[in-house]
């Protein structure tokens, strides 16, 4: 799935998914002043191998709830949440981060297992520390992108499901 990111003037950029399929889906995406959280999605699940995230979600024909965003993994309508809802632990932690000049946050595993206790999933045991500096690297070298991006133009992402 072909995932493109456009950066707008104002309080919002865009997103749009456009599926395999060719079928597409958009949102818009609150400016936060660090790379947009369903980027961040983006680097996450892609870096981590989480094809039942956010967008794998979306990649199998899933749209949009119909509410504005900000949405959680249980506003979509589907039986196992799990991977989602750890996906969006993991998008919580490495935020804090990035909202914090990405400083490492030294208990980084215990705010994690906080986060997935907090919405009733279980800490992914397979993904190492390893893992998560590949996902602050990436997370570096797109906010610096994202950041020299003028306004009107698009970054393009695929994500593998």
């Amino acid at each position: 799935m072909k995932i493109q990111f456009t950066k707008h003037g104002g309080k919002q950029d865009w997103m749009e998914c456009i599926r395999d399929n060719g079928t597409s889906t958009r949102c818009p995406m609150p400016k936060q002043g660090i790379l947009p959280h369903d980027f961040v999605h983006y680097v996450v699940e892609d870096t981590l191998k989480l094809k039942r995230g956010f967008y794998g979600i979306l990649s199998i024909g899933v749209g949009f709830p119909n509410s504005a965003p900000p949405w959680d993994a249980g506003d979509f309508q589907l039986n196992d949440l799990s991977e989602a809802l750890q996906a969006e632990s993991f998008v919580e932690c490495f935020q804090a981060e990035m909202w914090n000049g990405f400083e490492s946050s030294e208990n980084f595993w215990e705010i994690l297992q906080i986060a997935c206790s907090q919405r009733s999933v279980p800490t992914p045991d397979h993904i190492t520390s390893d893992n998560l500096q590949q996902v602050r690297s990436r997370l570096r070298a797109y906010t610096e992108q994202w950041d020299a991006l003028p306004i009107g133009e698009t970054l393009t992402v695929v994500f593998n499901s």
